[in-house]
């Protein structure tokens, strides 16, 4: 029974973390040491990571599944744009091991930081020109720009949502759109992440079906209703809240 609790518990940790810009990785670290739970590996991290892409795609379904719409995720123009989007990520990925960050105080820090940007860039108006990089719209430019924003946060304690969707605010971009495109940028990530982690971790090893279950459910309800109450938020809200808890966790914690 507790090995389900601590599943169930994983799953929702990582259901919220994910979309609300509070980092899923720095929060992993943080509660599995508070909780004194025992990830089992690559095969948890694949599983609870289907259970939030499952729940975007529930989320986004009706322009998931179409391309009428040059901003439906199998548009032409959408698929290139995430292809330009994911290239820093992939570089990062790469040509750096990010495992090294993966520790507590590292975390706390990271956190830190989130909190102080997200605060910053919530109160700050766009002071980019918009000849520069043409934040009036999203193009190869703005898509390469976000996609080194993501790769940023793949630092563990960054949120990926909070650095894409706050500089995309921040450069000018329309609100519904950019939290559009950067819970589409999370897919691709999301699915080169499982098969990275498929293939090369040295942590891979099963788990029982049930605990499975328990672990893909409570991440795809969770991260489903985690999403849901995110877009409803920031219709009035900024991200500056989240940075308030962002900073007061990384000193709880």
């Amino acid at each position: 029974m507790n090995e389900f609790i601590n599943y169930f518990i994983l799953g929702l940790i990582q259901g919220v973390t994910e979309f609300f810009p509070i980092s899923s990785s720095g929060h992993l670290v943080l509660f599995e040491n508070f909780l004194k739970i025992k990830n089992s590996g690559a095969s948890a991290e694949i599983i609870a990571h289907f259970g939030t892409l499952f729940s975007i795609i529930l989320y986004y379904r009706s322009t998931f599944f179409s391309n009428e719409n040059s901003d439906d995720f199998f548009h032409i123009n959408t698929i290139k744009m995430l292809i330009v989007s994911t290239i820093p990520a992939v570089f990062v990925g790469f040509f750096f091991d990010l495992e090294v960050f993966f520790k507590y105080d590292f975390v706390k820090i990271s956190l830190l930081v989130n909190g102080i940007i997200l605060i910053i860039l919530s109160n700050m108006k766009s002071r980019l020109s918009s000849d520069f990089l043409n934040f009036d719209n999203l193009n190869y430019k703005t898509s390469f720009f976000l996609g080194c924003c993501q790769a940023f946060a793949m630092l563990p304690g960054v949120s990926r949502s909070g650095m894409v969707i706050s500089a995309g605010l921040f450069a000018g971009l329309e609100k519904k759109k950019i939290i559009q495109y950067a819970f589409f940028m999370a897919i691709p990530v999301i699915l080169l992440s499982i098969i990275y982690k498929f293939l090369f971790s040295n942590g891979f090893n099963s788990i029982s079906i049930e605990s499975s279950f328990v672990l893909f459910i409570s991440s795809f309800v969770f991260g489903y209703f985690s999403l849901v109450f995110l877009i409803k938020f920031l219709e009035n809200y900024s991200f500056m809240w989240f940075g308030f808890y962002c900073i007061l966790i990384s000193f709880i914690l």
